[in-house]
């Protein structure tokens, strides 16, 4: 574990950063948080790009007790980082290889298939409302004929997949987790898509075109009923709430 580290989560509201203060928590690894807000085109602001030139966020900037300093961005990366030097009792990291491997298969998948489709969805629904006076309606029916075609068949794919391995676990294992029988990094990572973006916002959800959520994947309405009262994610909101005092208008 590496000793005296000094870390800074920069923290953008509305975004995939809570996970990395979740995890932090979980790990109760000491941090710093220094917050962003995203302007009225929910854009991240310019002082991100100071820290990063992409100015993404989650990016964690972690200081060595001899003041060497490293910048490390995307949440997957982010959390196999941590998970790799935060993490020596294996609270979050199976000790078995096989799950150890699952994991890491989660860390890319949802960042690399499954959010794509979402922020997509999103972008749709964004460029629906955007798009200037007069031809909106035909921006709807384009943006709609794509999302019906290829976007939400694959999120809809997406949530099957999800849905039968936590029914495969629960069957097998008798586990609620993604991975082995325990919180890992894989329910930490698919949090925000599966959570944040689609049954705690069901309004947004339902207008993507999402059929009823609970009927049609019941594992994962149970699995995010169980991480939402998991004590180190609500302690994670909570260290952040005066900062999610208003959300953009998208």
């Amino acid at each position: 574990m590496s000793q005296g580290d000094k870390i800074t989560v920069h923290w953008l509201n509305y975004s995939r950063s809570q996970r990395i203060i979740w995890l932090l928590e979980e790990l109760n690894v000491p941090f710093e948080i220094k917050a962003y807000a995203r302007d009225k085109d929910f854009r991240a602001p310019k002082a991100l790009e100071k820290v990063h030139p992409l100015g993404k966020s989650p990016l964690i900037e972690v200081t060595k007790p001899d003041g060497e300093t490293q910048v490390i961005a995307e949440t997957g990366h982010i959390i196999s980082y941590i998970l790799e030097h935060y993490d020596p009792n294996h609270i979050l990291t199976p000790q078995n290889q096989r799950e150890k491997q699952e994991v890491d298969y989660f860390l890319h998948y949802s960042e690399g298939t499954l959010q794509p489709n979402l922020v997509a969805l999103l972008v749709h629904s964004f460029a629906k409302k955007k798009a200037p006076f007069g031809t909106r309606f035909l921006m709807g029916l384009l943006v709609k004929g794509i999302d019906d075609q290829f976007y939400l068949p694959e999120t809809i794919k997406n949530l099957d997949f999800l849905d039968g391995i936590l029914a495969k676990q629960k069957a097998t294992k008798n586990s609620d987790f993604f991975v082995g029988t325990h919180l890992t990094g894989a329910d930490i990572i698919l949090s925000f898509p599966v959570l944040t973006n689609i049954f705690a916002s069901r309004a947004s959800a339902r207008t993507m075109g999402l059929p009823d959520f609970d009927q049609t994947w019941p594992n994962l309405s149970r699995w995010c009923a169980l991480i939402e009262k998991e004590p180190k994610f609500v302690k994670a909101h909570e260290l952040v709430a005066e900062y999610e005092t208003s959300k953009p208008n998208i």
